[in-house]
């Protein structure tokens, strides 16, 4: 019978480590979504840190925090995808449309996952803690 205890309780080692390591892929998780994907002090696109203390005169409403080097590139983008093209500008050719589209595309992405039922859901779980 001793050893139908110790299986059990070796069982529920199992189980609890199992269910620690979920947990910490989760919380590892929101991490990266939260301090990585969704800081208002960074530029989304770069990465460099935003300078907050400017003068707010730059009234161009964008979909993400930007430097000022990325507001201008997705001002420009937006521009040249309504038409809009800056010829002396020569360097912001189609490949830099491509990198444009497909870094927003990615951040739509981005955004559809974190408003998904099972992105809510976990989000909801570490409420409750």
């Amino acid at each position: 019978m001793a050893n139908v205890i110790e299986f059990d309780k070796k069982s529920r080692d199992v189980k609890a480590q199992k269910d620690e390591a979920i947990r910490q892929r989760k919380i590892q998780l929101l991490r990266a979504v939260f301090q990585c994907t969704r800081c208002s002090l960074k530029c989304a696109k770069c990465g460099s840190q935003i300078n907050v203390s400017g003068s707010g005169a730059d009234v161009t409403p964008t979909p993400y925090p930007f430097c000022d080097n990325c507001r201008e590139e997705y001002i420009e983008y937006k521009n040249r995808v309504s038409g809009k093209r800056n010829v002396d500008f020569y360097w912001y050719n189609d490949e830099w449309m491509k990198v444009w589209e497909t870094w927003l595309e990615h951040q739509k992405s981005l955004d559809q996952y974190r408003k998904s039922k099972e992105f809510l859901k976990l989000l909801n779980e570490f409420k409750e803690v």
